[in-house]
């Protein structure tokens, strides 16, 4: 016996509905530290949102190439990245796309900033 259109149509709208309360999506997201400084801290917020959570790193990450991949658990695909490194400066990476991206790579702040950074430590 043939189900009902209308049984076949109920099924359907309960799947819907059961994917919608599933578990947020989860990122893999790979980090390149290029930067000079040992990366010590790694907080990511919804874009614009400014409530960053702490991810962890499991150890610093050395300057000039050592890398990391984090776990990102939710259904946003723009996120804020803020990056602490051991001589405690703090630069923040605005609405990084990790549903188009995989990876990020944290560059070295330009000689320029680095020399006016040097001066006020």
């Amino acid at each position: 016996m043939r189900p009902s259109l209308a049984a076949v149509l109920a099924l359907a709208l309960l799947a819907a509905a059961a994917h919608s309360e599933a578990a947020p999506r989860t990122h893999y997201f790979e980090l390149v530290n290029r930067a000079h400084d040992r990366l010590t801290s790694v907080a990511v917020a919804a874009a614009g949102s400014e409530a960053f959570a702490e991810k962890p790193l499991g150890a610093a990450l050395d300057g000039g190439g050592d890398s990391a991949t984090l776990q990102i658990a939710g259904d946003e695909c723009r996120y804020d990245f803020r990056f602490v490194f051991a001589n405690e400066r703090a630069v923040i990476y605005p609405a990084i796309d990790v549903c188009r991206y995989r990876s990020l790579r944290i560059q070295p702040l330009p000689a320029q900033e680095r020399a006016r950074s040097a001066k006020t430590e």
